[in-house]
C-alpha cells in the first residue's frame, strides 16, 4: 500500500516556520511585539492577506498591479500571486526580480497600493514576513 500521506506531504514541502501555528498564525509566546504588529498590518491595513492567504500564503490567481503608473512603459498585465512561505530565503522578489530585498518589496506595495504605511509599520511588516 502506498504512503499517500507521505506522498501528499512531499508536494507541500514548506520550509520550517517555528513561530507559526498549523493554520499559519503567529504563536504569541514565540513572536516578538514587532512581528505581532506586522501580522496585524498584513491582515489589515497592508491588505496583504487579500491575495496571500492559506498554507502557502498565496491565492494562486493572477492580479494586475498596474505598475506602469510609475514609469513610462508598456502595461505589464496580470502576474501570478507568489507564495510567501519561506520568502526570507528567496530574494530577489516580484516575478521579475526587480525588488532585491524584503524592505524593497514592502515599499513597492506601499506605493502601488497607496497604503501610507509609517516607517514603524513597514519595519513590523518586514519582521512578520521574516517569520513565514
Amino acid at each position: 500500500m502506498a504512503n499517500r500521506m507521505g506522498d501528499f506531504n512531499s508536494i507541500i514541502d514548506f520550509p520550517p516556520a517555528p513561530k507559526l501555528d498549523p493554520l499559519g498564525r503567529l504563536i504569541k509566546g514565540k513572536a516578538t511585539e514587532s512581528e505581532l504588529r506586522g501580522e496585524a498590518i498584513f491582515n489589515g491595513k497592508g491588505q496583504c492577506s487579500q491575495c496571500h492567504h492559506g498554507p502557502a500564503f498565496s491565492d494562486d490567481y493572477m492580479h494586475d498591479l498596474k505598475v506602469e503608473r510609475f514609469y513610462h512603459g508598456r502595461p505589464e498585465g496580470p502576474i501570478k500571486t507568489f507564495a510567501l512561505r519561506g520568502i526570507k530565503d528567496s530574494p530577489p522578489y516580484l516575478h521579475d526580480g526587480r525588488l532585491p530585498t524584503l524592505d524593497d518589496a514592502v515599499e513597492f506595495f506601499n506605493l502601488v497600493l497607496e497604503l501610507q504605511l509609517t516607517a514603524q509599520e513597514k519595519d513590523d511588516l518586514r519582521n512578520y514576513l521574516l517569520c513565514l
